[in-house]
């Protein structure tokens, strides 16, 4: 909480808050749970701290439903180092600050496991109700959910007793509870020719490439760099040991954990060949992966050096990684990547707001990608309406949906480019909807005397629209 109180908001958390002003039954990019939530915490009032505030809060929640889940699976000593491990890795720490679809999703995840070993354990038949609307707010926050659903299957349909639930009304009910609870999404889905759906599917099998190599290893190194180089080896023993004993002896707390932890790792693997996998993708898997390295240490720490030495190292390293991770962000000269997290958009929207005042009216602020609109959306006074690259006949991922062009036609515009690529030649597009377009002025950005980035912005005049220009 202290943390979120100063720490930036991060691009995809404008967007994200920016889905929030503009309810949806569901959005392009990814399911609406996420944009709900934002509006919960921003009600009092919009800043970095009440955005953030949404992760924060989700964050407690999922810590108390992995210690009940790995409490319920082994015992209290591993649902405690279960709960503090994880919280300790830097991409669930990360997610506990910056709000995404994965926050919530996490969390259903953990809740899903829950209900089969309830289920499994004879808790209840309501627990396959609790089941489906786990799975359907799940599917309500981000679509990765679906390999909860394979776990699911894969539990039951893996031991003899889960086998006789499929022969009962339950799991279809809890089918049923899981696509009432999703319905907004579908629904949404239908108004929209399927847009979302289509948009996670075809979209990323057409951005399948040829072997790639490269793509692979930076999959593994991501592996490594977020789960940490030192638990990997407990984490590879742990989820091995549980799959050796849900195969060899039929134990259900080790069948639940690999039918949950395996699938989804063994889809990306080959699928990083030809792809770009994003290092947050196996988060809900490796959940799993985490429980089982806890119970593996757990069960052997005693008997094998290697294991208690690795254990141990593995918790300080996650340990002194966490405080490391929150310290570097705040460091004046630290950075990664292509700074668009440490760009400094107070900066830049500082810049707008100084042409805002000598534009004449009406007019309109635009920028490329999703993360300039959204940042300056933010940022600038009044928090006003930004347009994104659809005004210009490219994609602007869901500002396509929030603004059709051709009625800002006569208007003006602001209009804020990356500046990494070259400037004079986006001019010459922006020239096929405008009737002028200034010289680009370059906006460098700095941090710690180090150049960020930079980004050219444009004083447009006399929109054509989509249907007019030339």
């Amino acid at each position: 909480m202290i943390y979120a109180a100063f720490l930036p908001l991060a691009p995809q958390e404008a967007y994200y808050w920016n889905y929030s002003r503009h309810l949806a039954l569901s959005y392009l990019d990814h399911p609406p749970l996420t944009a709900y939530i934002i509006k919960l915490t921003t009600l009092f009032g919009v800043s970095a701290f009440s955005i953030h505030l949404a992760a924060v809060l989700l964050s407690i929640p999922m810590a108390i439903a992995i210690y009940h889940l790995a409490k319920m699976l082994f015992d209290e000593w591993v649902g405690f180092w279960s709960a503090v491990a994880i919280n300790l890795t830097f991409i669930y720490a990360l997610g506990s600050l910056i709000i995404t679809p994965d926050s919530p999703m996490l969390l259903f995840w953990v809740l899903t496991m829950i209900a089969c070993h309830q289920i499994n354990s004879g808790a209840g038949k309501a627990w396959w109700l609790l089941l489906g609307l786990f799975l359907g707010l799940g599917f309500a926050s981000k679509y990765t959910i679906a390999f909860a659903g394979v776990g699911v299957f894969l539990f039951f349909a893996l031991s003899t007793e889960g086998r006789r639930w499929f022969s009962t009304r339950w799991p279809y009910l809890a089918v049923v509870v899981a696509i009432i609870a999703a319905m907004p999404v579908i629904y949404w889905n239908y108004q929209h020719n399927w847009a979302s759906f289509a948009f996670q599917t075809s979209r990323r099998v057409e951005e399948i490439s040829r072997f790639r190599p490269d793509f692979f290893f930076g999959f593994i190194g991501t592996i490594i760099g977020i789960y940490g180089i030192l638990p990997i080896p407990l984490l590879i023993a742990g989820i091995w040991n549980s799959a050796k004993k849900a195969v060899r002896d039929g134990e259900s707390n080790h069948l639940l954990i690999a039918t949950f932890s395996i699938p989804l790792v063994v889809f990306l693997l080959p699928l990083s060949l030809k792809y770009w996998v994003k290092m947050n993708w196996t988060a809900p898997a490796f959940i799993g992966w985490f429980i089982s390295a806890v119970a593996f240490y757990r069960g052997h720490s005693g008997k094998r050096a290697w294991t208690r030495t690795l254990g141990r190292a593995g918790i300080i390293f996650l340990s002194a990684t966490f405080v490391a991770i929150h310290a570097l962000a705040i460091l004046p000269g630290f950075y990664w990547g292509k700074g668009d997290y440490y760009a400094d958009w107070e900066k830049l929207a500082g810049k707008v707001e100084t042409l805002r005042a000598e534009m004449p009216a009406p007019y309109f602020i635009a920028g490329s990608e999703y993360k300039i609109p959204s940042e300056l959306a933010f940022h600038l006074h009044g928090h006003p309406e930004t347009l994104g690259n659809n005004v210009i006949g490219l994609s602007g991922l869901q500002y396509d949906f929030w603004c059709n062009p051709d009625t800002l036609i006569g208007y003006n515009a602001i209009y804020i480019h990356d500046g990494s690529s070259e400037c004079d030649a986006f001019r010459s597009r922006l020239g096929e909807f405008f009737a002028d377009v200034s010289e680009p002025e370059r906006f460098a950005i700095e941090k710690g005397g180090k150049k960020v980035r930079d980004y050219c912005i444009y004083e447009c005049y006399d929109y054509k629209g989509m249907k007019q220009r030339d």
